[in-house]
């Protein structure tokens, strides 16, 4: 065994962004850097840089280092550079292993005796056809065939998608991986009566009130939350919280067509740091989306203490285990009658705090950091930890 190993990162979306994906990323390079802080160097590769307060925490860790490409016409091309180019660099570096945390195995790999692994996240764009295009689509059918045929292993973050890799591309079960990804340390850190007062003030959260997050889009299902909320206590609001888009609009019509307007309130560029205290200050946390491969946002509220009701059908009942109520991602008549035992029963909501938050304990960063470490060594990559 080697005393110490160089992993390659694409940091793509780990420099960018709060999405799943990019959380994801970030989460993964901080876990395994800290469990390996003497047997690996970590090199995360970037087509450019942008300013993140995480990804530059991330770049400061003694055993990270962050690569973007070399020479005006690749920094001029770094789409080209991340799937062609980025091989030749990672091999002058000594590369070992190629981690593909964004699904893009970059090709000639192998030639250069460099192992990968890929990452695939979701095939929603296969589950839920009709919101892609069908040029989306074959580009990623594509893309993702590719990757993985070429990679060494691949990891599914749930089995859910695992299962989805089996059905669509018929992928030997043998070669995936099941690796759950995580959430912030922030959220495993007390929250005070003080600073949710604070941020209940900052933002002008109402008393009670069913927390959403995520970036709005109509495959998460908020249209069915806005129409189902005259059927619920009225005393008690929806707080949405995420980046707004096109659907943005929609959804603010259809809140001022069923005169919620007093009861719905959406919230934009909201501070990470105070992202617990919202959490902890909701009755509970809702996510009805059509289809998720992995949802940190459940993992983010299991782990603060928040009642957790979710929908069937896709990665969510893995992710919020048996303390969470699921209902059909349709079915109002449940969501309704879901919403009203968790208010009205405090007796239910600090059971399902309890059970949320030993179930949380599968997502810690060094739990996953064992289980991506043992997938390195099934292609003969093994790092010690500690």
């Amino acid at each position: 065994m080697k005393r110490s190993y160089t992993i390659g990162f694409d940091a793509k979306h780990a420099n960018r962004g709060n999405t799943t994906r990019s959380s994801y990323a970030r989460f993964v390079i901080g876990a395994l850097s800290t469990a390996c802080p003497k047997s690996a160097y970590f090199r995360m590769y970037i087509e450019s840089s942008e300013p993140h307060e995480d990804y530059e925490r991330l770049s400061q860790y003694p055993n990270v280092e962050s690569m973007e490409p070399d020479g005006s016409f690749w920094r001029r091309f770094s789409g080209l550079w991340r799937l062609w180019h980025v091989g030749r660099d990672m091999e002058r570096g000594d590369v070992d292993l190629y981690h593909a945390l964004a699904g893009v195995v970059p090709f000639g790999l192998s030639g250069r005796n460099i192992r990968s692994v890929v990452t695939i996240h979701s095939l929603e764009f296969l589950r839920l056809r009709r919101f892609f295009s069908p040029l989306f689509n074959l580009y990623r059918r594509v893309i993702m065939l590719s990757s993985m045929r070429r990679a060494d292993r691949i990891v599914a973050v749930s089995e859910c998608v695992k299962r989805d890799l089996v059905r669509y591309f018929h992928i030997d079960a043998d070669k995936i991986d099941v690796i759950y990804g995580g959430c912030h340390s922030r959220f495993t850190q007390p929250v005070s009566n003080e600073q949710i007062e604070q941020v209940r003030e900052r933002y002008n959260l109402p008393e009670r009130y069913l927390l959403v997050s995520g970036t709005h889009s109509a495959r998460k299902n908020l249209n069915h939350i806005i129409e189902t909320l005259p059927q619920i206590d009225s005393a008690v609001s929806i707080v949405i919280v995420g980046r707004g888009t096109k659907y943005t609009e929609a959804l603010t019509r259809r809140v001022k067509s069923l005169g919620m307007e007093h009861r719905v309130l959406m919230l934009h560029g909201v501070a990470a740091e105070d992202m617990p205290a919202i959490y902890h200050a909701a009755l509970a946390y809702l996510m009805l989306s059509l289809y998720e491969g992995f949802s940190t946002t459940i993992v983010e509220a299991i782990t603060v203490g928040v009642p957790v009701i979710a929908a069937k059908g896709s990665s969510l009942e893995e992710v919020g285990g048996a303390g969470s109520i699921y209902v059909a991602p349709d079915d109002r008549a449940a969501l309704v009658e879901a919403v009203g035992r968790v208010v009205e029963s405090e007796q239910l909501r600090l059971k399902m705090i309890a059970e949320g938050r030993e179930y949380a304990t599968r997502f810690r960063p060094e739990v996953i950091a064992y289980n991506i470490l043992n997938c390195y060594k099934r292609i003969g990559v093994e790092i010690p930890m500690w």
